[in-house]
């Protein structure tokens, strides 16, 4: 049902975190794993309808974070927020200062039929900004089991609000467990 979107489109939020909650060290992820990087391309860039693509939304350190030859995710329209990068408009990258004025810019992009679905990737406070609003479909966590003294925390989610849909088998990296996990809204 397209008709709860008309009025503020909703996101997905992908995010892995470790055990402490942390998802980012320095302006980095605080771990490299494959697995996980391949689940995360999947996921923002799968689209159901094949004239239409994804959008990622993401912060500056966020933007910054990728490695340049990554940027911008390829496939995918790439929506940076920023209060101090100057705005502009590219084929694959748009670049806003106010999260507010762009959703009312996302909406018109989805009603005009060119965006199949709005991830969310980070950092915190782009998480935070959509889960305080309540525009947040669907969770997907990749929850890593480790500790890696991150200082980028994921923000408080009300878990009551969602219910686990589906959870992947235990994976393994680099000596590392982690597994895959999708929340869907109630």
């Amino acid at each position: 049902c397209h008709c709860r979107m008309a009025r503020r489109p909703l996101m997905d939020l992908i995010v892995a975190a470790d055990d402490a909650g942390g998802i980012g060290k320095g302006g980095k992820i605080p771990w490299v794993l494959h697995k996980d990087m391949a689940h995360f391309k999947e996921k923002t860039t799968t689209v159901n309808d094949s004239s239409k693509r994804n959008a990622v939304v993401m912060g500056r350190k966020c933007w910054e974070s990728i490695p340049l030859k990554y940027r911008p995710l390829p496939g995918r329209l790439n929506i940076v927020v920023s209060r101090v990068m100057p705005e502009s408009t590219t084929n694959d990258v748009l670049i806003r200062n106010d999260l507010n004025q762009l959703m009312d810019e996302l909406q018109s992009i989805m009603e005009k039929g060119e965006i199949e679905r709005v991830w969310n990737i980070g950092g915190g406070e782009i998480y935070e900004w959509a889960l305080q609003r309540g525009l947040v479909r669907t969770i997907e966590i990749t929850k890593i089991r480790n500790n890696f003294g991150a200082n980028v925390f994921l923000p408080q989610i009300n878990w009551e609000n969602f219910k686990e849909v589906s959870v992947s088998e235990d994976q393994e990296e680099k000596n590392i467990q982690f597994t895959f996990h999708t929340f869907e809204r109630l």
